[in-house]
């Protein structure tokens, strides 16, 4: 009987030794497996990735000093190389030699390097060359950009990555006249704004090592104007020769949220009046733009408050609130504004005046210039009694 509880024992033993050995090198296995895979990943790492718009074609793929090459060769043997092109524009090619494919295409390169190597080496020789990795260079912006200088970009880049690089455009860019100079002298001007409404790829086009982008500035009088309210980015903006409003709408403006589009309220100064004009949606592509306008998107059926205040613009309605109300959301009225003589304008066509005007939704409050500003504008009291002064003077030395 003992001797069965010892045989019992120690086959009972074999087995728990077995089962921790095996989930030791069970781990051991993983262990081994990590490190071999975190190896990798870190292989992997260290090669750059781009994302592609769409696959390469060897007949328009320049190559240039950076592009990572991979050659086979097949002779009696098979022997595969993994290149890079040199700085000075070659490949040099172990046991063979050295060969300039800079500045050529893919497929250009690929038959100038299987004659090259069948008349150095390998007579009859069989190639193979392929792009594995694109290179980066250099691109010089400058001009109505918020970063101008040098961007590095691949030669699959376009125009808006470079400007994204380059933290955007300008206020005051002329996105519809931009020039890009190549290496050779030769430069084509490109209309950014018909990629942005159209998606023309002619406009947002991809860059060469040397080229240089020039983007203007506009002139803020005969071609600027201005875009406030209920809107991201608000601020001065360089319109296109015969723009409409719903064309700059599309490519320029981002919609707050709660913005109200029929409600859309053009300011312009014509024969010295300022006239307010509330444009509907159907109109937006009749309505062409002009310098000097301002732009402003209300609130949904918010309140607008333009004339002589500190902080004119478009203001969440609340009701109950007065023209006064407004005024002060709108900072005050500026020194030479009289906002006891207020305009509200309802949407209905008719017109109150006065602070304690009761404001309904989609009003627009004007406050005027004050009656002293209108006469004398910025002539100080003592000015207006030295002149009356001499003028009396003037009157007693001349009929003394």
């Amino acid at each position: 009987m003992k001797r069965i509880h010892k045989v019992i024992s120690v086959t009972l033993l074999f087995i728990f030794t077995s089962l921790i050995n095996a989930q030791s090198f069970g781990r051991l296995d993983l262990d081994q497996q990590k490190d071999q895979h975190g190896e990798s990943e870190t292989l992997q790492a260290s090669e750059e990735q781009f994302a592609f718009e769409r696959e390469i074609d060897p007949n328009e793929y320049i190559l240039g000093p950076g592009d990572k090459l991979g050659l086979n060769i097949l002779t009696s043997g098979n022997m595969t190389y993994t290149l890079t092109v040199t700085p000075t524009g070659d490949l040099f090619i172990p046991g063979v030699g050295v060969c300039h494919i800079a500045g050529l295409t893919l497929a250009k390169a690929s038959q100038v390097v299987h004659e090259f190597i069948q008349t150095q080496a390998f007579p009859g020789v069989k190639t193979n060359l392929v792009l594995i990795n694109v290179r980066t260079f250099k691109v010089q912006i400058v001009g109505a950009v918020n970063k101008s200088g040098f961007v590095e970009i691949n030669p699959l880049e376009r125009l808006s990555d470079v400007i994204q690089k380059s933290n955007d455009f300008h206020q005051l860019a002329q996105e519809f006249n931009i020039k890009v100079v190549r290496e050779n002298g030769e430069s084509t001007t490109i209309n950014f704004l018909n990629f942005l409404r159209e998606g023309d790829l002619e406009h947002n086009p991809i860059f060469h090592e040397g080229d240089k982008i020039i983007v203007p500035f506009g002139d803020m009088k005969a071609e600027g104007i201005v875009l406030r309210g209920a809107v991201k980015g608000s601020g001065y903006d360089i319109i296109e020769p015969n723009e409409l409003l719903g064309s700059f709408l599309q490519r320029r403006v981002n919609f707050n949220p709660n913005a109200d589009l029929e409600s859309v309220v053009i300011t312009q100064v014509i024969d010295g009046k300022t006239v307010y004009t509330t444009i509907e949606p159907q109109n937006f592509f009749s309505t062409e733009l002009h310098a000097g306008e301002t732009i402003d998107i209300l609130w949904e059926k918010g309140v607008m408050v333009n004339g002589f205040v500190l902080n004119p613009g478009g203001f969440s309605f609340f009701p109950g609130y007065t023209a006064a109300d407004y005024i002060t959301m709108a900072g005050g009225n500026a020194t030479n504004g009289n906002p006891n003589r207020c305009s509200v304008r309802h949407r209905d066509g008719n017109e109150e005046t006065g602070q304690g005007v009761l404001v309904r939704r989609g009003d627009v409050i004007v406050v005027p210039r004050t009656l002293k500003d209108s006469v004398i504008g910025e002539i100080s009291a003592l000015q207006i009694t030295v002149s009356l002064v001499t003028i009396y003077l003037t009157f007693l030395a001349t009929t003394g």
